[in-house]
């Protein structure tokens, strides 16, 4: 609610315009023919959804989360997650369940709304609690820790149950925890070693593995799905980098932002194993995509690091020193006072 209309605007038309545009081609355009088309239409879905893991991942990276355009990136992408998972989990608990009753689709659908709502009104309450009774300056104890990781499951388990995917109930968890210091920075460090350094390399090479490029009689269909991927790509540039423009960016940065919106990663790698399993696509049209992230992942690295410099705002700054000061000019001092005891030592100076 606190993001603003810049970064509402430029999430919205990321989001409606590439796949308006998309779903015109593949109307116009017998591509259905190929023997592909479920293919076509996860990589149109695939690469317009904006993911938020993926994009404070690459700002990190990139070392410009805090920069003015890191932040914007991170609102865009964060109103565009959330939109995508209204989206698809209320689409998911009336889709899976076609075939069975009304009465079974109304309860998957109220529970969705009862774990929407009632996550954030419990479990953000019982954390700041947490916060609250941990004294200044001391971490949190272990054991609210390890609470809040078999809640974790708990909630995928629940999320498993009303037909909708394990990382739901994680995601709106996630969403519910204080940020910073002491709860969010404790369950970072306890998580971030055994899954960012541990178990997530070893996930995407054993992704990788399952990519085949054995048929290579559909050349055709390679070609289609490589023409939906870059056309997607381009629409979407375009849908970012106008509103920015509009919004008075200078084209640098509003072309870096749509490129940062644009970049792909793991969340869209465990998305194509889960269709991938599930004979939603098949190995060739995974390898494709598989491909396709690897691809716009290293342009989108190379090219934001030559369009955009954040240094480059305290350019005016660099000769403001003692050296460079007129002869006339008055000695200036900022001393910063961590104890009583450093005042007379600044007096004295």
């Amino acid at each position: 609610t606190r993001m603003g209309k810049r970064a509402w605007t430029i999430a919205i038309s990321g989001l409606l315009v590439p796949i308006f545009c998309a779903i015109s081609i593949l109307s116009l355009f017998p591509f259905g023919h190929s023997g592909n088309y479920d293919d076509l239409v996860v990589a149109l879905v695939s690469h317009t959804v904006i993911s938020f893991a993926v994009i404070s991942s690459l700002l990190s990276e990139l070392q410009i989360q805090n920069s003015e355009l890191g932040k914007l990136a991170l609102s865009s992408a964060l109103i565009s997650d959330v939109l995508c998972t209204i989206v698809t989990s209320t689409g998911t608990a009336v889709m899976v369940t076609e075939d069975s009753n009304v009465k079974e689709v109304t309860r998957n659908i109220l529970s969705l709304i009862c774990m929407g709502i009632l996550i954030p009104l419990v479990c953000r309450p019982a954390m700041l609690w947490i916060i609250k009774h941990t004294p200044e300056g001391r971490a949190v104890k272990d054991g609210y820790v390890y609470v809040i990781i078999v809640l974790l499951f708990i909630l995928g388990w629940l999320s498993v149950k009303i037909n909708q995917e394990f990382v739901l109930g994680a995601f709106i968890l996630g969403l519910s925890v204080p940020e910073g210091p002491p709860l969010g920075s404790a369950l970072v460090k306890k998580l971030n070693f055994f899954g960012t350094t541990f178990l997530l390399p070893i996930f995407v090479s054993i992704s990788v593995l399952k990519a085949d490029f054995s048929a290579t009689h559909s050349s055709t269909s390679v070609m289609t799905m490589t023409f939906v991927v870059i056309f997607t790509h381009l629409v979407k540039i375009i849908a970012c980098l106008v509103p920015s423009l509009y919004c008075n960016m200078p084209w640098r940065d509003a072309l870096s932002l749509a490129l940062i919106l644009n970049t792909k990663g793991v969340v869209e790698i465990g998305l194509f194993c889960f269709l991938y399993d599930t004979k939603v696509i098949d190995g060739l049209g995974f390898g494709v995509m598989i491909l396709s992230i690897m691809v716009v992942a290293c342009i989108v690295q190379w090219s934001v690091k030559f369009l955009y410099d954040p240094s480059r705002k305290f350019a005016g700054y660099q000769k403001r020193n003692m050296m460079n000061l007129k002869p006339w000019s008055e000695l200036r001092m900022l001393v910063c006072i961590h104890k009583p005891s450093h005042i007379s030592s600044m007096i004295d100076v």
